[in-house]
């Protein structure tokens, strides 16, 4: 799915929103399951007269006109009737402060982040949202979601969304050049010290064999600061540290001193496109695909696909994905992803108990793959089909009525699947084998900080903090500061008393949510 257009700002103040949604007659929290809720999350005895279910999601293509059979279809298997609404993304601020403002919320409404709509936290605080935890459990194909996405997914200990579930490994890896590798009689680098020889090499032995010295080792963005995976596997932690219970920044840590020096090293080698401090992580692809550079750090599947790209003009390319190198302290870090992309809450002013099963009936189905294809591509054979690989098509057909995945499938959150990152239609499997074996090497240390609210302070000077310490980072990395430079910079963020609270009121919503 592609990431959100436009954070998510809503301007409403929470009290009168509050004031509306949690003005609704105390219900039953149990969590007792319906005893006709089944694997499949259809009703064995519909009720005589369907459910009406309205959903507001957003939408990153046209939305379809007209009513489409594969909600007819699930309307009539689950004795619902879906109103489905589609917000253009870039329309989406706008719209959902409208809506707010009308204080008539949907049953079921898309929410990117907490963070970036405050109000909503505090109609949490006030009961305006179901809590869901009683309630997974008795849904069994979203009770398999892994808990980590529950968890990261879940405000102050209670999950008050259904997240859209996405693979929590695989969108960390190296890709690399393996034709140059070959080329230069390397092998895979394993180590940080193996990784150096292989970037110097790349950017000095002419891998492509063209009698120019036009070669790098890696392509790193830098625009933004250097990518959280080059310190991270360092073991810095990700964005936060839990060290004995409590958290500090990841930066704090002298693996992230270990991380600049390694890369300082390399940048004066010419291990580093020399372009790194304004490079985006959008040029990532071209660099690798105009044969400027040996190696990124990337989803596994992009290996493939940026080589696909490469072999229209080198048939002989050979870009793949393996694992990160182990840290100096001989362990592998990778970073945990969230799990999900937005989630969903459930209006408690407009939905009592029963309408909740029902709606979280309709979400355990389309949490399987039939029902996923289904509410997101249409009628199979007919709208889309299915490959022997496994991986879905759309039809003219179907893309003729508008389904795709960019519009269609954004009001379900799917069903989980570890290896999504690792295929793309068209790969072949001995590709495909291959990027699951790197997966499965992967043991993540997930972010201590996902679910939490940005402190006080950060709201008022995190974006000039943040600027501070990424142009310190990257100017260490090409030599314009010194890494004493980076310890001057450190020791002012410890004496400095609003950062300090910062740490203090991240640690208080840490212990909060652990409880």
């Amino acid at each position: 799915m592609k990431p959100m257009v436009k954070k998510l700002a809503v301007l409403l103040t929470a009290t009168g929103l509050v004031a509306s949604l949690a003005a609704c007659g105390k219900a039953d929290e149990t969590g007792t399951a319906s005893s006709a809720a089944s694997t499949t999350g259809a009703s064995a005895k519909p009720a005589a007269k369907p459910t009406d279910i309205s959903i507001t999601t957003l939408a990153f293509a046209a939305a379809p006109t007209g009513e489409l059979e594969a909600v007819k279809q699930l309307n009539e298997k689950l004795n619902v009737n879906l109103k489905l609404n589609w917000i253009p993304a870039a329309q989406i601020t706008e719209k959902l402060n409208a809506l707010l403002a009308s204080r008539d919320l949907p049953d079921v409404l898309f929410l990117e982040d907490f963070n970036y709509t405050p109000a909503f936290l505090n109609a949490v605080d006030q009961g305006a949202f179901w809590d869901l935890s009683p309630y997974i459990k008795n849904y069994p194909n979203l009770a398999k979601y892994p808990d980590n996405v529950y968890k990261n997914a879940s405000v102050k200990g209670k999950l008050y969304t259904l997240p859209r579930v996405r693979p929590l490994d695989g969108h960390e890896s190296m890709l690399i050049r393996k034709d140059w590798l070959d080329k230069l009689g390397l092998q895979q680098p394993k180590t940080m010290d193996e990784l150096a020889t292989v970037l110097e090499a790349f950017a000095s032995k002419d891998p492509d064999g063209n009698g120019k010295a036009d070669t790098y080792g890696a392509v790193l963005p830098g625009a933004n600061g250097p990518s959280s995976t080059v310190l991270s596997m360092f073991g810095t932690g990700t964005k936060w540290k839990d060290e004995n219970g409590s958290l500090i920044p990841y930066w704090y840590t002298p693996q992230t001193k270990d991380a600049l020096a390694f890369w300082n090293k390399s940048y004066k080698a010419g291990g580093i496109l020399p372009d790194f401090p304004v490079l985006k992580a959008a040029q990532i692809k071209d660099m690798l695909v105009q044969s400027k550079a040996g190696v990124a750090f990337a989803n596994v599947v992009d290996a493939y696909k940026y080589n696909v790209e490469l072999q229209k003009v080198n048939p002989q390319a050979n870009l793949i994905a393996v694992e990160i190198p182990k840290a100096p302290d001989g362990k592998l870090y990778y970073e945990q992803a969230s799990g999900y992309y937005g989630q969903f809450l459930i209006n408690k002013k407009s939905v009592d108990e029963a309408k909740l099963k029902k709606i979280l009936e309709v979400y355990d189905y389309t949490a399987t793959v039939d029902g996923y294809n289904l509410a997101t591509y249409g009628i199979k054979d007919v709208d889309f089909t299915v490959k022997a690989d496994g991986s879905v098509e759309q039809t003219e057909e179907g893309k003729k009525k508008g389904y795709s995945g960019d519009t269609t499938g954004q009001w379900v959150t799917g069903y989980f699947d570890k290896y999504s990152r690792a295929k793309i239609a068209g790969m072949p499997n001995e590709i495909y084998q291959a990027n699951v074996k790197v997966i499965d090497t992967i043991s993540s240390i997930p972010d201590p900080t996902y679910g939490l609210m940005k402190s006080a302070p950060y709201k008022e000077k995190g974006a000039d903090w943040d600027k501070k310490v990424n142009d310190m980072m990257v100017n260490v990395i090409v030599g314009k500061n010194s890494l004493e430079d980076w310890d001057k910079l450190v020791k002012q963020f410890k004496d400095d008393t609003a950062f300090q609270q910062h740490i203090k009121e991240t640690n208080d919503f840490y212990k909060e949510k652990a409880k």
